[in-house]
């Protein structure tokens, strides 16, 4: 059952996301009159707090390549992950795209650029192709003015990028236009809810440093805090991701000799609540809608049949077409 890869990035990005919402931290050493003598960021890394105790007990010689840490700075960890029930989404619902496949039928010129004393390189990157497209660019008083000889490529699932370099201008630009062959929907079941736990770790050694640093991130937690995140790219799906507040601890590391250095440490901890998704699968565009209309007293007598199409029936999303409607009595 089991064993068919795929990988949405679902755990690294809710990961990444966490990390983000704390990397924009300033810290401000201010004189009695009120004057700031020095702002900087506070750095953040992942991993556990005791690696970077571990570090900041060090002592710095670069000549034997022992680098110890300046204070203040964070840490972050993902420590466990719980399944959420009260978060359960319908089991058999899907979600779907547009998944287009298919060839360049064109390039639109959108800016014609200046300073060309050759044929610059047209170039195509992007859009999942299984062969890139191919044309080159024709050029009149230092400008590009259009495209010939076009090989469209194939396999496209989103539009490529137009890349026009060399020949001794600039600023030329054009747009791809994809042809769709065939359309199929890429689809997903309802995600999986599941609670993410973090442990966000504030290492100062001035504890007015660390109110800083706690007053930049509670007021903000209600106790949640909402972020954006796009969960699947490929299928345009954007959620909301709560990151819960659920308690603070503080800890002075100082003990020992006058030579020990102090590490007044404030372990916040938070929950995630994300999800997961499953595999995507591929389904078929409905292009024909077939009805039977039959007697209400007799099912097997048949009274007509009525057939839609989209005209043409290899119609794009794109395309501005219509439909043909067949009534047979």
């Amino acid at each position: 059952m089991f064993g068919t890869y795929f990988y949405n990035k679902n755990i690294r990005n809710i990961v990444i996301l966490f990390g983000t919402v704390f990397n924009d931290i300033s810290v401000r050493k201010v004189t009695s009159a009120g004057v700031v003598q020095e702002e900087f960021k506070v750095p953040i890394a992942y991993g556990p707090a005791e690696k970077y105790l571990v570090r900041l007990r060090q002592a710095t010689d670069v000549s034997k390549g022992k680098i110890g840490l300046t204070l203040p700075r964070m840490s972050f960890e993902f420590t466990s992950i719980t399944y959420d029930p009260a978060r359960k989404l319908q089991t058999t619902k899907r979600h779907k795209a547009i998944k287009s496949l298919g060839t360049v039928e064109g390039i639109n010129l959108v800016v014609g650029g200046s300073g060309y004393t050759s044929v610059p390189v047209v170039k195509f990157t992007g859009g999942g192709a299984t062969t890139q497209a191919t044309a080159t660019a024709t050029i009149l008083d230092g400008a590009v003015t259009g495209f010939t000889g076009l090989t469209p490529g194939s396999g496209y699932t989103s539009t490529p990028t137009v890349k026009i370099t060399g020949g001794g201008g600039a600023n030329a630009s054009a747009t791809a236009n994809l042809d769709v062959n065939t359309s199929v929907f890429a689809s997903v079941y309802n995600p999986v809810p599941y609670n993410f736990d973090f442990t966000l770790s504030v290492m100062v050694k001035n504890s007015d440093d660390g109110t800083q640093i706690l007053e930049q991130i509670l007021p903000y937690f209600t106790p949640e805090y909402h972020v954006t995140m796009n969960e699947m790219s490929a299928l345009g799906i954007k959620r909301d991701i709560p990151i819960i507040f659920t308690g603070l601890s503080t800890e002075d590391s100082y003990e020992g000799d006058f030579m020990t250095r102090r590490a007044l440490i404030h372990t916040l901890s938070f929950v995630v609540q994300g999800f997961l998704y499953g595999p995507t699968s591929d389904m078929g565009i409905i292009r024909t809608v077939d009805v039977n209309k039959y007697n209400a007293t007799a099912s097997t007598s048949k009274l007509s049949n009525t057939q839609v199409k989209p005209n043409p029936l290899t119609a794009d999303l794109d395309d501005d077409y219509g439909y043909t409607t067949t009534i047979t009595e």
